[in-house]
């Protein structure tokens, strides 16, 4: 039970810094790559804004 429990919060831990750091990457990208995949600079500013968790 409390290895389960363990992976649990491991694998919690991994999606929330992996979020983190697409979200980061996403920030650094100029308006033009933007313009390619589909977003505006409005719609990433509201998606680096949450908190992490989310």
């Amino acid at each position: 039970m409390i290895i389960k429990r363990l992976l649990q919060l491991s694998r919690l831990y991994r999606d929330q810094q992996q979020r983190h750091r697409s979200r980061r990457d996403l920030r650094d990208l100029d308006d033009h790559l933007l313009a390619d995949i589909g977003l505006d600079r409005d719609t990433v500013e509201r998606e680096v804004s949450k908190p992490f968790w989310r």
